[in-house]
């Protein structure tokens, strides 16, 4: 039978322990109080959510005007014309835009058209084409179609006659026909190389220190930048297997299919030496193995949410894309797409250029601020 002074007093020992543990209650604390803010943050002006559209009217008649400002009488989106002389595919990468509406030249000559045909029975095209250039790796761009399909549904409703006469056509920018797992692998990738990185370090070093291990290494030929490399080149061991076994999976079964280049084990490097680093520095500062956790754990949940990796950065406020910017699976995130998929040589030089200097940043720190002398 149990003893409830002894359940109570083992109680009492465990929340005096978490009590005098002032890292630990700081980041046990912080961590919830992090995900409410992030979370009420994005989630605070969902009822009045508007997205982004860019719309290219090459036509500049009457029944183009009209649909444009139907698009954005319905408060859903914030229309952006686009100049008729620039290239979609190029103007959204340029603009690292998501989704562009063009309106094909002599759109209302065609419509009006139709509508006179209905009411004279003379034959004539039946259909008359919108066209959506978007990129299929964004969700956000997936729910804009699904808004235009609804707004187009409205225009055929209120056309006389049975037939649709809008269509909507949709053109991807990526120039391979690529699935819905291509998109979706790379962050995937990204964030398991990520928390393989970030908890395998903070793990093995709170308990190296619990075991009075490192505090040994002091009196070894070893030094800090060694042992900080070789615990690095470990994890980078582990994020390889972690990344082959992703890549065939989805190759096996979901017939994923990625461009295999130089960039991609270059990503999975500098993501690596990254976290592995951040972890040095949580240990470093955080001694006991819960409050590391904990401290693990409030870096990297709002680095997932706020990356851009479940959540579209175009539905958050302003201030959080800005964050975004300063996050190293952000780019990570735009690196792996880039290297796997679309090939744009500016977003993979930017990443690598960022990601090198962060790693070099960190590893330097994770040097100097490795002390074996107090652990």
């Amino acid at each position: 039978m149990m003893d409830a002074k002894l359940i109570y007093a083992n109680l009492i020992m465990l929340l005096k322990e978490f009590h005098r543990n002032k890292a630990s209650m700081f980041f046990v604390l912080l961590f919830p109080i992090i995900l409410m803010l992030l979370f009420g943050f994005i989630f605070q002006d969902q009822g009045e959510m508007e997205y982004d559209l860019l719309v290219q009217d090459l036509d500049g008649g009457p029944n183009a005007r009209n649909l444009t400002a139907m698009i954005n009488s319905t408060g859903l989106f914030g229309v952006t014309d686009v100049d008729p002389s620039e290239e979609p595919g190029q103007y959204l990468i340029d603009h690292k835009a998501n989704a562009m509406l063009i309106i094909p030249e002599g759109y209302s000559d065609q419509f009006d058209a139709i509508m006179l045909s209905r009411t004279t029975g003379l034959p004539v095209n039946e259909t008359v084409s919108v066209k959506i250039v978007y990129d299929p790796a964004n969700s956000a761009a997936m729910t804009k179609i699904g808004i235009l399909n609804s707004i187009i549904d409205g225009v055929n409703k209120g056309a006389s006659g049975a037939p649709d006469v809008l269509v909507l056509e949709m053109e991807t920018t990526v120039s391979d026909d690529f699935e819905y797992i291509d998109f979706f692998a790379p962050g995937i990738i990204a964030m398991s190389v990520m928390t393989t990185a970030l908890f395998g370090t903070v793990g093995m070093n709170t308990e190296l220190r619990q075991k009075g291990i490192l505090r040994k290494l002091a009196t070894t030929p070893l030094s800090r930048s060694e042992w900080l490399l070789a615990n690095i080149l470990y994890q980078l061991c582990m994020a390889v297997l972690s990344t082959i076994s992703i890549l065939l999976v989805g190759m096996g079964l979901f017939g994923l299919r990625p461009h295999i280049n130089l960039f991609l084990p270059l990503f999975v490097l500098l993501n690596v030496f990254a976290f592995s680093g951040i972890g040095m520095l949580i240990t470093r500062f955080v001694k006991d193995a819960d409050g590391a956790q904990a401290a693990a754990n409030a870096v990297m949940f709002p680095m997932m949410f706020l990356s851009g990796t479940f959540f579209p950065l175009e539905t958050m406020p302003d201030f959080l894309k800005t964050v975004a910017n300063f996050l190293p699976l952000y780019y990570v995130n735009e690196g792996m797409r880039a290297a796997m998929i679309t090939l744009d040589e500016g977003t993979l030089m930017t990443s690598t250029v960022i990601l090198v200097v962060l790693a070099i940043v960190i590893f330097v720190l994770g040097v100097l601020l490795t002390s074996w002398k107090h652990d």
